[in-house]
């Protein structure tokens, strides 16, 4: 079977881009079609973790009391009891009763039709009726009589949204001589969904926009404008339409996804079409260009997008369904963006012209970014210690920050203070009581526990606790009703608005509680065996930590009053959102601690140290510190929206550390020259970094138009995170990267073909000796088996061959093994001559069975020079198997009958001793001859060479003193010269 790589699909893409092309453009419009069924709905509920004790909790108590979401009309007017103005009340009211969902009305209307059957009271009457029933206070009309408050009771399988949708219809057509508005769980649902849709329709658009117009003055050819924006629209509409067809909706959380795309896409392909500007620069054709750009680029790109699928994946064990369905998608969206780039971008290069050469303007940004980075690395070189200083107080600062950071999650808080939802959240409560319930559940220890006058004291004793409790503005319960009905019963004397004193009149009462208001509206406060009851708490309470602590007040306070006899409990909505939004924090530990472990994993296996793999994580820590410590100071809670921003980012930030350490592993290689290659990689990768960190920093810039708040405070949290982990990938990571070497896993996946590899003539030469072990032994054998008598001279004989082949074979093997040796040697006075003799004993039968000519000249009486024999034995060695294998290349690639020759000529000059090398092979191609002593770098084919050898004699001459030279002449051959110190005539004699 044919073995797939990259790089055959790589020439498959660019020799057939129109069918690369093609195949896009289908998945393209597949997708695209599933995008009329894309839906938006996001509700309160996408804030619950289902699986909680309180949501189960929860779920029991709706089944049990029935709903309690409830829609609050607010009615304000001058005098609520103005005939006119009740008669449009009371229309209104029963008008909202025939909304579908709605299974009950509180409101003045409906108290005046049960208690005045006869409808004979005018408003005076029913107005002083009314004074001294504390239930309706703050909760049906306020003190001054100007506000009143229907409220609809929804059922809990009611279409919340069609029930505001139907009230908001209903107060247009009103009329205008009321003040009106809606308020209530339910409302927050339906702005949640309606602000999705407007922050889905305008903040992409506004994204590729604002990016566009960077693009624009950042680049002045058509590649690097256009390309990258078609990219990243393309995955865009893959990530929507698998959304569509999975039946998934745009959620508060999902919206950021296109955005999220748009930036990170775009950072991705610039990295990718600033590689192209330079290979454009160099290959002849568009095409090749290409080849060259994604060999290049593909890895760091593939690992780049790697790394962000890691932050993104690590977001799946939240247990909030919303930020698990924002990671799932996100990751798909890269995944189409990482198949995009590899298949749509490079078809495009293919197919476009190739870009014109850089006008003025370009070098103008040009010139402008070589200073910038020119500043860097003097920061790097020069200020090293005091940068690192710097860093390092930011740091402890943050983490000051840190410790004063908070888990809170707000459903008001989501939507900015301009907004319908959040003023009319606040101004409800101002007058009468808030529309965010809280229900105390208290169990009795035996059934009919509440047909006890003592236990239904007990109740509103309860009750006046928990009304001086922050945030409360009105409690309501069985007690409350059973009041009314008194009231009622007794002809409306205020003297009987109390509870009942013996068992008797409180059975009879609720017997009455059920003719007067119903038996529904008695089983959302009592159950049927008697044992259970709700108190319904309306609060402006919104926040989580806020609910929590209510809870705690209420748990602490309750049993003192209730008794030993009964339990109690808090339930609610939000008590569930807030037990949720405290699992936040070890989520998002969880998360985070997922993604540094991944990370760091990664990053060992690439570079093949713990050391480097710890060296790559805290620079992308440092953005992270200062995102939590910004954070903390500036008193933003850690949210739904703000927790994803850690793992988002450091999956990002790693991006740019990748691409820092892939150059970086290249410049260091040419010299092991650490500040330069940090110089170099930074002048080369700097640009391209700081361009996507400005990219995706403005792209989630976007988000702070966002209407909700948690998403406003994402995109400029990210902005800041992304600016910190630019210094992280600019200064933090070079100053700490000198401190370690640097060899990587592609590297070594170069090396394994031919490691510990000899080379094939040697492996003959090595051959002979066993061979004639081999035969020697072989007859041995026969005369043992024969049991003849063996002549002492043949015994003799087979035994001095044997001796002399083992020797033979020994002495080969000692100086293989020399060669192969670490780096490190003591120097002694080394004579050249013994070198070369050492040399040609191993190289002269392999030479011979090539059919290559060794000429050797060595002038009489050269003087020692100060060096390691066996190293240098090995650099004349991997001098000659280049030679050798250069000519074996000429003949494979010339017919005729040219002789070939290796020419060895060793000089004395003036304090020197030069060796000089010739071949007549191949010879190298001008603009390859710079690499030559790169580590890594082979112009042997695959599995011929390990791009080592000159780079470890680069490295052995040079810890000699001595300096080599490489002259070379494309199809005639390469002329090595090694000149290395002589050892001065006085110092000969000590030595």
């Amino acid at each position: 079977m044919k073995r797939i790589s990259f790089d055959a699909y790589l020439k498959r893409v660019t020799q057939t881009p129109y069918w690369a092309l093609a195949g896009c453009v289908l998945i393209t419009l597949f997708l695209a079609w599933q995008l009329p069924g894309l839906s938006f709905k996001t509700t309160i509920y996408d804030l619950v973790i289902e699986d909680l004790n309180e949501a189960a909790r929860y779920r029991q108590f709706l089944a049990r009391f029935g709903g309690d979401e409830i829609i609050r009309i607010v009615v304000k007017a001058d005098n609520v009891f103005d005939p006119a103005t009740f008669a449009k009340i009371s229309q209104l009211s029963a008008a909202a009763a025939k909304i579908d969902g709605v299974i009950r009305i509180l409101s003045l209307p409906e108290v005046k039709q049960a208690v005045d059957r006869g409808n004979r009271w005018d408003m005076t009457e029913f107005a002083r009726m009314l004074a001294p029933v504390t239930l309706f206070q703050r909760n049906l009309i306020s003190a001054d009589r100007k506000t009143t408050i229907i409220t609809l009771v929804l059922d809990a399988a009611a279409d919340k949204g069609a029930a505001v949708v139907a009230v908001k219809n209903l107060l247009q057509n009103a009329g205008k001589d009321l003040r009106l508005y809606q308020t209530g769980m339910p409302l927050v649902s339906e702005a949640l969904a309606d602000y999705a849709r407007q922050d889905f329709l305008h903040l992409p658009p506004v994204t590729l926009l604002v990016i566009g117009l960077l693009l624009l003055v950042l680049f002045r050819n058509l590649h690097c404008r256009v390309l990258p924006l078609g990219c990243v629209i393309l995955s865009v509409v893959w990530t929507l339409g698998a959304m569509a067809l999975s039946d998934i909706s745009v959620s508060m959380l999902t919206i950021i996804v296109p955005v999220f795309l748009i930036a990170v896409g775009t950072a991705y392909c610039l990295h990718v079409a600033s590689e192209y500007r330079q290979q454009i620069r160099l290959c002849p054709t568009a095409r090749a260009a290409t080849l060259a750009t994604f060999r290049q680029m593909s890895l760091p790109v593939s690992l780049a997008v790697g790394t962000t699928l890691i932050g993104l994946a690590s977001l799946a064990v939240n247990p909030i369904t919303a930020i698990q369905e924002f990671a799932g998608f996100a990751c798909f969206g890269m995944v189409s963006l990482l198949v995009i780039v590899l298949t749509f971008f490079p078809a495009m290069l293919v197919l476009l012209p190739p870009p014109r050469t850089p006008d003025a303007a370009d070098s103008r940004i040009d010139r402008f970014f070589e200073r910038l980075l020119a500043g860097i690395v003097a920061i790097n070189r020069q200020y090293r210690r005091p940068a690192l200083i710097t860093i390092g107080i930011i740091a402890l600062v943050c983490v000051a920050g840190m410790l004063r950071l908070r888990v809170e999650t707000n459903p008001v808080a989501f939507f900015k203070a301009n907004t319908d939802v959040s003023r009319h959240f606040h101004d409800i409560y101002q007058e009468m009581s808030g529309s965010f319930p809280i229900n105390v559940v208290i169990s009795g220890s035996e059934a009919d526990y509440y047909e006890s006058p003592d236990n239904v004291a007990a109740i509103a004793r309860l009750q006046t606790v928990l009304d001086r409790l922050p945030g409360v503005d009105k409690t309501i319960s069985l007690a409350d009703y059973l009041m009314l009905v008194n009231y009622v019963d007794n002809r409306f004397d205020p003297a009987y608005y109390t509870l009942p004193k013996d068992n008797y009149e409180l059975r009879m009462l609720m017997n009455n509680f059920k003719i007067i208001l119903g038996n529904d509206l008695l089983q959302r406060f009592m159950s049927a065996d008697y044992n259970r009851t709700n108190i319904l708490m309306l609060t402006h309470i919104a926040n989580s930590h806020d609910f929590l602590e209510t809870r705690q007040a209420i748990l602490a306070q309750a049993p003192g009053i209730i008794g030993d006899a009964a339990s109690l409990e808090v339930i609610g909505l939000g008590v569930v959102i807030a037990a949720s939004s405290d699992l936040l924090t070890r989520g998002q530990v969880k998360s985070l601690g997922i993604s540094l472990i991944l990370i760091f994993g990664v990053m060992v296996v690439l570079f093949l140290s713990g050391k480097v793999g710890l060296i790559a994580v805290v620079p992308n820590l440092f953005p992270i510190m200062v995102n939590f410590g910004l954070m903390g100071f500036l008193g933003i809670p850690l949210s739904v929206a703000t927790s994803l921003i850690a793992s988002v980012a450091i999956g990002l930030a790693v991006d740019d550390t990748i691409h820092y350490l892939v150059r970086y592993n290249t410049e260091f290689k040419k010299d092991l020259d650490k500040d330069r290659a940090m110089r170099d990689t930074l002048m080369s990768v700097g640009r391209p970094i700081i361009f996507t960190s400005l990219t995706i920093s403005l792209g989630f810039a976007v988000l702070t138009f966002s209407h909700f708040q948690p998403t406003a405070l994402f995109g400029f949290l990210m902005v800041v995170t992304m600016l910190s982990a630019l210094i992280g990938d600019t200064i933090l990571l070079p100053a700490l990267m000198l401190h370690v070497e640097l060899v990587t896993a592609w590297d070594l996946l170069k090396l394994m073909p031919t490691l510990g590899g000899i080379p094939p003539a040697t492996v003959h030469e090595l051959n002979q000796p066993l061979n004639a072990i081999k035969v020697g032994s072989d007859f041995l054998k026969i005369m043992a088996r024969q049991q003849g008598p063996i002549q002492t001279a043949h015994l003799a004989e087979v035994a001095a061959e044997i001796g002399n082949q083992v020797a033979r074979a020994s002495q080969m093997i000692q100086r293989l093994g020399q060669m192969g040796q670490a780096p490190g040697f003591e120097r002694h006075p080394v004579v050249i001559a013994d070198v070369i003799s050492d040399t040609l004993a191993v190289v002269e039968g392999p030479l011979r069975l090539d059919n290559i000519t060794l000429v050797v000249s060595v002038a009489p009486d050269l003087p020692p020079i100060s060096g390691h024999r066996g190293r240098l034995v090995q650099v004349l060695y991997n001098l000659v198997e280049n030679a050798r294998d250069a000519i074996v290349r000429q003949r494979q690639g010339k017919t005729g009958d040219r002789a070939h020759r290796i020419t060895i000529r060793a000089r004395a000059s003036t304090g020197s001793v030069t060796i000089s090398m010739a071949d007549t092979g191949i010879g190298i191609r001008p603009h390859l001859q710079s690499r030559i002593f790169e580590p890594f770098f082979t112009t042997k084919s695959v599995g011929r060479g390990q791009g080592l050898g000159l780079s470890i004699s680069h490295e052995i001459v040079r810890d000699m003193g001595g300096r080599i030279r490489v002259s070379s002449q494309p199809g005639e051959g390469t002329t090595v010269t090694l000149v290395f110190p002589a050892i001065p005539a006085e110092d000969r004699a000590t030595d």
